[in-house]
């Protein structure tokens, strides 16, 4: 089996790992509900590892990853059942590339353990989860492709309508006017230009939310 991250999509949403990292470099609060008064609880099973151990992993196999992202969808799931107003708390839904985004996370901190990696990089994504049941679009376009819920796609498409970039109704579906739309912001942005709301230039548009409201970098 092919190592980890080094499928050709991997290759392609490599920008993705910059963007989150130039997010991850600001303070994360995160709140731990069953805390005792010092803030503590345990974490059980593959998550109290340091992230060192999954960066170990990646560079094993996919057989050694698997344990980690088998743990992180669950904890996922687990979020996903107990917040409140919470459909899906991750905008991106695929899992490889929400490891990959937690892997470079734990690049840049590798004594922090598995479990606040992900815990911060659902942090970041907080403003932009899922909140109400919402089909899955997905979109394929040459060799570029997508999977993402309908309602981020319709914020996607608020947000280029805000710019000027398109012209139809926000709804959430993938037509030639949502594509033509895409391809001009990801030209700006200077990345591909597939026309496909891929998890770069999601990630892309959640970054330049931050910064227009003007969180730190």
């Amino acid at each position: 089996m092919k190592r980890f991250l080094r499928t050709t999509a991997a290759a392609r949403v490599s920008a993705v790992l910059a963007l989150a990292a130039m997010a991850f470099t600001g303070t994360v609060s995160l709140d731990a509900h069953a805390a005792d008064s010092k803030g503590n609880y345990i974490v059980r099973g593959i998550g109290a590892r340091p992230c060192s151990d999954y960066m170990a992993a990646v560079g094993k196999s996919a057989t050694d990853v698997m344990p980690y992202m088998s743990w992180m969808e669950g904890y996922l799931t687990g979020i996903n059942r107990l917040q409140a107003q919470t459909f899906d708390v991750s905008p991106v839904t695929e899992a490889a590339i929400v490891g990959q985004m937690v892997r470079n996370y734990c690049t840049t901190q590798p004594t922090l353990r598995f479990e606040t990696a992900v815990a911060q990089l659902m942090n970041f994504f907080a403003p932009y989860k899922v909140t109400a049941q919402s089909q899955l679009v997905e979109v394929t376009v040459g060799d570029a492709r997508a999977a993402l819920r309908q309602s981020t796609l319709k914020w996607m498409q608020e947000k280029l309508k805000a710019q000027g970039q398109f012209t139809g109704t926000p709804d959430g579906l993938y037509g030639n006017t949502t594509k033509t739309a895409l391809i001009a912001f990801q030209k700006a942005a200077k990345i591909p230009e597939t026309g496909v709301p891929d998890a770069r230039t999601l990630v892309q548009f959640i970054q330049n939310e931050a910064q227009a409201q003007g969180a730190k970098p």
